[in-house]
């Protein structure tokens, strides 16, 4: 299964939205990824909702970008 989630910086005040098939192991990555990437310049990160998307990554990929549009 793959899910759509949201994180939230409180030290930025952003929201992030990302596909994973484990929000929780995903959430963690965002948390201790090398420096120099979008993340990383903005932890550390909350995890502030998941939602079940499909069994089919296709779909969690086309899916993504309408979320981060709203």
């Amino acid at each position: 299964m793959y899910y759509i989630y949201i994180l939230y910086s409180e030290t930025s005040d952003l929201f992030y939205v990302g596909y994973s098939d484990d929000p929780i192991r995903r959430l963690q990555q965002h948390n201790s990824k090398p420096i120099n990437t979008f993340t990383s310049k903005h932890r550390p990160w909350a995890l502030r909702a998941s939602f079940e998307c499909s069994e089919n990554l296709s779909d969690a990929i086309r899916i993504e970008p309408f979320i981060k549009k709203q």
